[in-house]
């Protein structure tokens, strides 16, 4: 997943929501993703609140064209966030 334009569309989008940092794990992290695969996205969510995650996440599938799971840190345990560390790519950081 990590082409320009889909970066750009999510990092625009997490900007717009107010997220702190946005990281991508999983397939298309390790680049092994298939034609049904989803992007996994881990997000540090600085201020979005409640609803403002759901719709955040229905603007990330629309402008991006494929589902997409998003995880917020604080709701994965250290044992997860271990074994995800080594394939996590930083897509986005809040200036």
């Amino acid at each position: 997943m990590v082409d320009c334009n889909r970066v750009a569309v999510l990092s625009l989008l997490a900007a717009q929501y107010g997220a702190k940092r946005v990281y991508l794990f999983g397939s298309f992290a390790r680049g092994d993703m298939t034609d049904s695969s989803d992007i996994d996205l881990r997000i540090d969510k600085g201020s979005i609140k409640g609803f403002q995650l759901a719709g955040l996440l229905l603007d990330l599938e629309d402008s991006l064209g494929r589902p997409v799971d998003l995880v917020p840190t604080t709701s994965l345990d250290q044992r997860f966030l271990d074994s995800i560390h080594d394939d996590e790519v930083l897509l986005y950081e809040a200036s």
